[in-house]
């Protein structure tokens, strides 16, 4: 996706994990006794079809997202042409879905087959006891990167952390080359930021070092940031002018705008 040409017309990429996990058990204080156990674990060369076989018939498949709909729902009608089962998608911010998946672990509800949501909230399920590790054949295509210590989750898409900004607000010469450039007195209160970009932050802070980063983050407070709350949100308000600049957007949905005529950069 050209992103060194990308960095320099927006620097400072970050990356940030989201991750999977693949039929949670709901064994929150003994994850050894949940009874599925043997079948997350299954390597035999028929795991497919067992697995296949038994969702065909429970007929569907409820997968808890993050994953914006203009990208799930494409996935899920592959999915349901492919295997001939319905995946029941709700989507909603990675801390709503975290929050609905917790409520309905501690009452006993057992809705959910899988979620896919952001890294810092799939670690959230992880230590309330909510996942259970698991085996994937597709594993041997991932890098040992996209698996946790713990392996109760794996990485199954990267997002692209970037600076975007309304061509007709934001001048040439204006445009950032640094996140430091955003501490310039013309960006008072002209930049948008979302509100649960943890992992934006942390990574921040991990370039930066812990005493830089931190500092820089004091001082963009002080320059009084629009917090709004959703990315696909941030890159509309960008494209409509209300917010000029946004530091935390993802790179597919500014390209996204801009492909389809919106003054995005």
């Amino acid at each position: 996706m050209g992103c060194e040409e990308r960095a320099l017309r927006r620097p400072f990429l970050c990356v940030a994990a989201i991750c999977m996990a693949l039929m949670p058990a709901w064994a929150s204080t003994l994850r050894a006794q949940t009874p599925h156990r043997d079948l997350y674990m299954y390597k035999g060369a028929d795991r497919d079809q067992r697995v296949l076989q038994g969702a065909k018939k429970e007929r569907q498949a409820v997968v808890y997202t993050s994953l914006n709909l203009k990208d799930s729902v494409p996935i899920a009608e592959a999915f349901e042409k492919k295997y001939g089962v319905k995946l029941q998608l709700w989507r909603s911010s990675s801390e709503k879905v975290l929050q609905r998946a917790l409520t309905e672990a501690r009452a006993g509800r057992h809705t959910v087959d899988a979620f896919e949501l952001n890294g810092p909230e799939m670690e959230a399920l992880y230590r309330e006891g909510v996942l259970d590790e698991f085996h994937s054949p597709q594993f041997r295509n991932l890098p040992p990167q996209a698996f946790p210590k713990h392996r109760h989750y794996a990485a199954d898409r990267f997002n692209f952390f970037t600076i975007a900004y309304n061509t007709n607000l934001v001048k040439p010469d204006e445009v950032p080359t640094s996140y430091e450039d955003l501490l310039h007195p013309r960006w008072v209160g002209r930049i948008g930021i979302e509100a649960g970009d943890t992992d934006w932050f942390g990574s921040i802070v991990k370039l930066m070092g812990e005493d830089k980063g931190l500092a820089f983050f004091r001082k963009l407070s002080q320059m009084k940031p629009q917090i709004r709350t959703g990315h696909t949100l941030m890159a509309e308000l960008v494209a409509s002018g209300e917010v000029p600049l946004a530091a935390t957007i993802y790179n597919h949905s500014a390209e996204r705008l801009r492909v389809n005529g919106a003054p995005v950069w």
